[in-house]
């Protein structure tokens, strides 16, 4: 399915069908692109707002990184779709000589790849949401002070989701130099995953 142009019912409903995709991965990029739609609505609604007159340009700065990361990980939420499809294809190659079975597990390899690939992306551009939502929590509309807040919970279980399917894909990978390097890359952001919720939640008591 257009996951792009489904209704959220669609895409919600699709998730639970038998069908393996839309999966987790799918799930980690709506997850991030909500959280910033949340950090986006926040200057959206700080705009001309009397008492925020200093914050108008980083407002607008807040308004068009979360608009992008929006977007981008609207498409990537298909591009996880399409990988594991891409992955399914592979399975399925003929194996039958020496020459289909090294092609075979060549097409095997990439698709690990890029199966992992998609969901370090949208890990990446989530854990951008947590300097979005700091700049909305604490500069824009203090009415939405919550929505930014949220939008930083949303970052950290984005990335997490994300992660998690980095992991079990790169498990096939046989190139042990590119799985340590994805692995070095997760470890330090999910180091550091905990204390920067931690320190935007601590905005509102």
């Amino acid at each position: 399915m257009d996951l792009l142009t489904s209704s959220i019912k669609d895409f919600v409903a699709a998730t639970a069908s038998k069908e393996p995709t839309p999966g987790g991965g799918a799930i980690a990029a709506l997850t991030a692109a909500t959280g910033a739609a949340l950090a986006e609505m926040v200057a959206n609604l700080t705009f001309g707002k009397k008492g925020y007159e200093d914050v108008q340009d980083e407002m607008h700065e807040l308004q068009h990184k979360a608009e992008a990361i929006r977007e981008k990980a609207l498409s990537l939420a298909q591009a996880d779709a399409n990988v594991f499809n891409l992955f399914m294809d592979a399975l399925g190659l003929p194996k039958n000589t020496d020459d289909e079975k090294a092609v075979r597990s060549a097409a095997i390899q990439q698709a690990y790849k890029d199966a992992a690939n998609v969901p370090l992306e949208i890990g990446l551009i989530s854990y951008e949401i947590f300097e979005l939502a700091h700049v909305a929590a604490t500069k824009g509309n203090q009415n939405l002070i919550t929505d930014g807040i949220i939008a930083a919970i949303n970052a950290r279980a984005a990335v997490k989701a994300a992660f998690l399917n980095v992991r079990i894909n790169i498990s096939g990978i046989k190139d042990e130099s590119y799985v340590a390097q994805l692995k070095e890359q997760m470890d330090r952001i999910e180091s550091e995953l905990d204390e920067k919720e931690a320190a935007i939640l601590t905005l509102y008591k």
